[in-house]
């Protein structure tokens, strides 16, 4: 049966996402007007800590946080990324998903959801914050 990690892209498929921005309140960067928010994670070794940024909560429903909360409980699921040793393997076997050519420690992915696009930054340094899960609404 496929996990979630078979269903991530290493190319963006959705690229106008990141074409129309705005400054939003408390940030100092633009950022992307479809942007319901962030899940920032890290792991100790034992589990996985997460918080929650929201960006345009106004297009936030039920269904929406449901979708969130299933794709980010798939991507750390005992058969995706369990740990942290798991994400760096996963990682060094993308090289093409790598941020920049001579960059080995932070790789984009993709994924497409029903009501969200999903762009997945993984950092493979040991006490940072290792996924980076940003939602944004296809319409």
């Amino acid at each position: 049966m496929k996990n979630i990690l078979d269903q991530l892209k290493t190319e963006c498929p959705f690229p106008e996402v990141f074409q129309d921005t705005e400054r939003v309140e408390g940030s100092f960067i633009d950022v992307p007007r479809r942007k319901i928010g962030h899940i920032r994670a890290d792991h100790d070794n034992y589990r996985w800590w997460s918080t929650v940024w929201p960006c345009h909560s106004e297009l936030v429903t039920p269904a929406i946080t449901m979708e969130i909360d299933q794709v980010y409980d798939a991507l750390t699921a005992n058969d995706a990324l369990a740990d942290f040793e798991t994400l760096v393997q996963f990682c060094h076997a993308h090289p093409e998903a790598r941020v920049r050519p001579t960059e080995e420690q932070e790789y984009n992915f993709y994924l497409e959801g029903t009501f969200f696009n999903y762009w997945i930054r993984l950092i493979t340094r040991w006490r940072d914050y290792n996924m980076y899960l940003n939602a944004f609404s296809k319409g």
